[in-house]
């Protein structure tokens, strides 16, 4: 960042100098604006620098603990995934053993009493169980497809964003012709290495505890009453413990929906309107205040 910045100071003072060569005072005045350039150039990154070193940890820690934005976020999308996880899994296998007893037709033999339960009421655990958690095993794979693609685009951004966009963007920046690409460049550095964590850990303080805490709570439950000899005789009516703890289920995912995909979306939408703003104050009202001092 530094050599990049010391690459507009040059540029700036080249061409001043070339104006005291000419004797051309459009070429001078053009060569000093473009070390106030520079200079504000320098002044962006040593603010985007002491935000990301000193603010990422006093602002997130008013409200959510001493603890990064990255941590924080991180932290919290890889708990959710796990709870999901557990709870996916725990659904998966008492659904493979529901489906396998309630393919049965009658059987009236009195020797083993599960044949009996699951061969008179088979029907009634397919339908009270075994396509319901179908289904809210189906929405929690594409929540965990979400998951998983909002943790690496985190993780990208964290080892990207300095040096994949913020010091091309400083040295596109110090000239004319790519300022707006600098502008645009520096301005996504800042949007998803700054703002957009920190979005996450704030969202994260309003959403985790319930989210993670109803996961837990069904896997819990799932694994209880789905294990164990005549566990299906808990899905045979509407107020069976498994079939009750699927309801539960199905009224926590709104939680875990508003954790997944709107918030997110909302983060995502909220960055980039930040990064069109930066962009355009950094990049295109630099731009036009460069061409009218040309003119």
């Amino acid at each position: 960042a530094t050599l990049a910045i010391l690459v507009s100071f040059f540029i700036g003072v080249l061409i001043f100098m070339s104006g005291l060569i000419l004797n051309s005072e459009k070429v001078r005045t053009y060569g000093i604006g473009e070390i106030y350039e520079a200079l504000a150039t320098a002044i962006i990154v040593i603010m985007f620098m002491l935000i990301a070193a000193v603010m990422m940890g006093l602002i997130p820690g008013l409200v959510v603990g001493p603890i990064d934005p990255y941590n924080t976020s991180l932290v919290y999308i890889n708990n959710t995934i796990s709870s999901a996880e557990n709870l996916f899994t725990a659904l998966f296998n008492t659904n493979m053993a529901a489906s396998f007893y309630a393919s049965f037709g009658i059987d009236i033999s009195s020797v083993v009493y599960a044949s009996l339960i699951t061969g008179v009421f088979s029907q009634a655990i397919l339908i009270l169980y075994v396509l319901p958690a179908q289904a809210i095993g189906a929405v929690l794979v594409q929540g965990l497809l979400v998951l998983h693609i909002e943790f690496y685009l985190i993780l990208f951004f964290m080892y990207a964003s300095i040096p994949v966009f913020l010091i091309p963007g400083i040295i596109f920046r110090a000239l004319l012709p790519t300022r707006a690409m600098g502008g645009m460049l520096i301005a996504i550095s800042i949007g998803f290495y700054l703002i957009m964590p920190l979005l996450f850990s704030i969202a994260y303080f309003f959403t985790n505890t319930t989210v993670l805490s109803s996961l837990n709570q069904e896997t819990a439950a799932i694994n209880a009453y789905g294990s164990g000899a005549n566990s299906q005789a808990n899905a045979v009516s509407p107020t069976s413990p498994l079939v009750e703890t699927l309801g539960n289920i199905q009224s926590s995912m709104g939680a875990f929906w508003l954790s997944v995909l709107f918030y997110p979306a909302l983060i995502t939408a909220a960055t980039y309107m930040a990064v069109i703003t930066i962009a355009e104050f950094i990049g295109g009202f630099a731009h036009k205040t460069a061409k009218v001092g040309l003119l």
